[in-house]
C-alpha cells in the first residue's frame, strides 16, 4: 500500500476540522456532480467513492438516492476511522474498505455493475500514469450508462496563475477560519501533505477520458485549481 502524509492522523485531521468545510464553491461543486449525476443517470443504485475521506461525497449521495448503497475506499486508515464514525447512520448501506486505489479497484466490484463512481480530492496523489491507469479500471467498473464524476485539485495553466490560486485560496482560508492571514499562508506553504500533490490540467485529463472511451467527457465546474470534470460509459 501506498506511504504518504495522509497516513498521518495529524495531517487529516487538520484537513477535515480546517480545509474541507472551507473550501471555495465546496457547496457549488456537489451541486454541480448532482446535477450532472441527475442528468445522465436513473437513481443510481451502486456508487463507490474512491478516496472517501470521512465520507462527504457518499453522504451527500446516499442522501439523495435512498435505494443506493455505496462502497467507500480510502488508503489513510485515520481517513477510514473518521468515515466509519461520520458514517455510523448509513452502515447498513455502505462498506468502508481501508484499501488502495493506486494499483487496482477490481478486486472492490465487479466489471459493469457500478452505476456511479465519485472521486474528491484524492486521484491527484498519482502519478499521471497512474492516473489514466485508474481511469481506464472506472470505466471498466461502470455500468452502460454509469458516470464519473471527480472533484480534484488541478494544475495552473502557468506559474503565475498558480501563484493567484494560492493567494485567494489563503485569502478565503483565512476567511472562514477567522484567524490570521499570515499565519494561515505560513501553515499553507508548509503543510507536509503538499509533496503527495501531483497535480495535471484539467483539459488534459479530459482527454484522457475521451481516449478511453467516456462519453459527454468535460470540465463541468472549475474555480481555479478546483474542478469538477468526469464522463459517462
Amino acid at each position: 500500500m501506498a506511504t504518504t502524509n495522509w497516513q498521518r492522523e495529524d495531517v487529516t485531521q487538520h484537513y477535515l476540522e480546517k480545509v474541507r468545510g472551507g473550501i471555495p464553491f465546496g457547496a457549488e461543486q456537489a451541486k454541480m456532480m448532482l446535477q450532472v449525476i441527475d442528468h445522465f443517470t436513473d437513481n443510481p443504485t451502486k456508487i463507490m467513492d474512491l478516496g472517501c475521506g470521512n465520507g462527504f461525497l457518499a453522504e451527500i449521495l446516499l442522501k439523495r438516492y435512498p435505494e443506493a448503497s455505496a462502497i467507500l475506499l480510502d488508503h489513510s486508515l485515520p481517513m477510514v476511522e473518521a468515515a466509519r464514525e461520520h458514517m455510523s447512520v448509513y452502515e447498513e448501506r455502505c462498506e468502508i474498505i481501508h484499501g488502495d486505489f493506486s494499483h487496482s479497484i477490481q478486486d472492490y466490484a465487479e466489471p459493469n455493475s457500478v452505476n456511479c463512481i465519485v472521486s474528491g480530492f484524492a486521484i491527484h496523489h498519482l502519478p499521471h500514469d497512474r492516473k489514466k491507469k485508474l481511469y481506464q479500471s472506472i470505466h471498466n467498473l461502470l455500468s452502460e450508462g454509469g458516470i464519473f464524476i471527480n472533484i480534484e485539485h488541478v494544475a495552473s495553466v502557468t506559474p503565475e496563475m498558480e501563484k493567484l490560486h494560492d493567494e485567494l485560496f489563503i485569502d478565503h482560508l483565512a476567511t472562514y477560519t477567522n484567524r490570521n492571514r499570515a499565519e494561515v499562508a505560513k501553515e499553507y506553504f508548509n503543510r507536509p501533505d503538499k509533496e503527495d500533490n501531483i497535480l495535471e490540467k484539467v483539459e488534459v485529463q479530459v482527454e484522457w477520458l475521451k481516449e478511453i472511451g467516456f462519453h459527454h467527457a468535460d470540465c463541468y465546474f472549475k474555480w481555479m485549481e478546483l474542478a469538477v470534470f468526469g464522463g459517462v460509459k
